[in-house]
């Protein structure tokens, strides 16, 4: 094997395949990447046996071959290379990797003892613009259960209807719901592990993103990269039931000045200790009162009111997480009694983003 690449080059897509390297593997080859030559391309290969990366860049090839590099031994040494062309020379008994007036001599693994990905599959199952895609998991992966308990609630779910696309997290205390207009062929709901979603969301940029959902897999393709993920092969929650339709109170309020004012408040919270603040709602104005062993906040922000006032407690984490998705300048809100949940939307875009944070019941 033999090929010649420039250092910034070698950098961006070992960086892109180490995105499937796991800590916690025991077996000593899923620590290494497969490095495949051929056809004037760089091939890299990674996985952990649930998520799986295989990502191409144009080289110089000018003798074919594959090999495993130790991920974080070949990272390293790229990145202290010089900014100039790198060039690998040999096969399994050693590898040559030399830069300027820099060599390596690097012992490799044979590329066909490294578990074969997923087969490439051509029946794209729909296809959504990378920058939509990146919106939709930074706006719901936040909301997804970390506990184990319920696995379904773990991932990211993917609910393709026929005239959208809805990205749900949910964990319990809140729900985070994502709506873009898809067109969609076939109705199916999906769970993508939340781990898959972070990891696609640092490698694509720009463009069109090709989703493919086969049996036990989704596979995401965009530009020289694919990611293959395995999915969470059980039942998600109704969460359309959870949302109710009906309000008694609705309010418009600056979402900035809100979110001040919830920090504020979580600053007398200390250790693990939980920052609940209680809204207590009244003409144009929300009374934000949070107490602790260290003091208390009382502290008014404006809004409009329509409805009925209110008196409702929240823990200020949870809402602060689904006010700082959101990117518009205002906010409403939704109320109904103080055992009933608060559904926030954008101002402007009320139809496509929905989060909903469950009340803390305080004893009288």
């Amino acid at each position: 094997m033999r090929f010649t690449i420039h250092k910034s080059d070698l950098v961006k897509y070992i960086g892109i395949a180490q995105r499937a390297i796991s800590n916690k593997s025991a077996i000593q080859i899923l620590d290494g990447i497969v490095f495949e030559a051929e056809n004037n391309e760089l091939i890299l290969s990674s996985t952990d046996l649930e998520l799986s990366v295989n990502t191409r860049v144009a080289c110089d090839v000018q003798e074919e071959g594959a090999i495993v590099l130790n991920s974080e031994v070949i990272g390293n040494i790229v990145r202290k290379m010089p900014d100039d062309y790198i060039t690998f020379n040999g096969n399994l008994d050693g590898i040559k990797v030399v830069c300027q007036n820099t060599r390596f001599d690097l012992k490799g693994q044979d590329a066909m003892d490294y578990p074969s990905l997923p087969d490439p599959v051509d029946d794209v199952t729909f296809t959504i613009s990378a920058k939509d895609l990146k919106e939709a998991i930074r706006e719901t992966i936040f909301a997804a259960a970390v506990d184990e308990t319920i696995i379904a609630i773990t991932g990211i779910l993917f609910s393709q209807k026929s005239d959208s696309i809805e990205f749900v997290g949910l964990d319990g205390h809140r729900m985070s719901v994502k709506k873009f207009g898809y067109r969609n062929d076939e109705l199916r709901n999906t769970i993508v592990p939340k781990r898959a979603l972070n990891e696609l969301s640092k490698i694509i940029d720009e463009g069109e993103v090709n989703v493919t959902i086969v049996k036990g897999h989704i596979i995401f393709s965009n530009e020289n990269t694919k990611m293959y993920s395995r999915i969470i092969d059980k039942k998600y929650i109704d969460y359309e039931k959870i949302v109710s339709t009906q309000h008694s109170t609705k309010l418009i309020v600056n979402r900035d000045d809100l979110v001040n004012s919830l920090e504020r408040a979580s600053l007398l919270a200390r250790g693990n200790s939980t920052s609940l603040s209680k809204f207590q709602i009244e003409d144009g104005v929300i009374n934000i009162h949070s107490i602790s062993d260290y003091g208390e906040l009382n502290e008014d922000v404006s809004c409009q009111k329509i409805g009925d006032d209110l008196s409702i407690t929240f823990n200020s984490r949870y809402v602060l997480d689904g006010l700082k998705a959101i990117s518009d300048d205002q906010v409403i809100i939704y109320l109904n009694s103080s055992l009933n949940p608060m559904v926030i939307h954008p101002k402007n875009d009320e139809e496509n983003f929905l989060y909903l944070v469950l009340p803390v019941r305080m004893s009288k």
